[in-house]
């Protein structure tokens, strides 16, 4: 008698592990879906900020041409970044790079304002400049939201015991971030003697 006791303590014992871990790892793999969601949704968000600004930019660039048509080679990159980014659609990290060079590419146009001053004067340029502008702080905005949004994803999925849970739920550490420009890091030579 005191044997089945026995037996069904250990029984009891792994029904109460097996439904601890069972538990443990619906819990887990539910949170793995809502972060995983809220990354996509995080990087819909970008992607949306990015269209307004691939939406702007050929009115831009036609409002530029009229009076900077010596300046083809600005305009000529970022209509080829432009073409870029809209290649690498569906393609995340190539979608991310796509737009770092559409970014660098647009700074540029901004510096053409003083060289042509009568281009300040244009009330259409001066209205895009403004949006393109509004476009890319929130384009800033929305790339830091989604970066904070896939690091919290990355450090759940790395952490114990979700790391198990993760790995047999097919869940991995995702690396696309949005990361600087590399040719930011070296400071503009300053040169007062011309």
């Amino acid at each position: 008698m005191k044997g089945l006791w026995v037996g069904l303590g250990v029984l009891a014992l792994i029904v109460v592990v097996l439904l601890f871990v069972g538990g443990s790892y619906v819990s887990t793999k539910n949170t793995l879906v809502a972060k995983n969601e809220a990354v996509d949704q995080a990087y819909a968000q970008v992607d949306v900020q990015q269209q307004r600004r691939l939406d702007l930019i050929p009115n831009l660039v036609a409002s530029v041409k009229g009076y900077v048509a010596e300046e083809s080679t600005v305009l000529t990159n970022i209509a080829n970044a432009r073409a870029g980014v809209l290649a690498a659609a569906g393609n995340r990290p190539g979608s991310i790079q796509a737009n770092q060079q559409l970014s660098a590419a647009i700074v540029p146009l901004f510096r053409l304002q003083e060289a042509y001053p009568n281009l300040k004067g244009n009330e259409q340029f001066t209205r895009l400049t403004d949006e393109l502008a509004g476009t890319e702080n929130r384009i800033a905005v929305e790339r830091q939201r989604y970066n904070k949004t896939l690091e919290d994803y990355n450090v759940y999925v790395k952490q114990f015991p979700n790391s198990i849970w993760a790995g047999m739920a097919g869940y991995h550490y995702r690396d696309e971030y949005f990361k600087g420009n590399p040719a930011n890091s070296t400071a503009p030579t300053v040169d007062f003697s011309k």
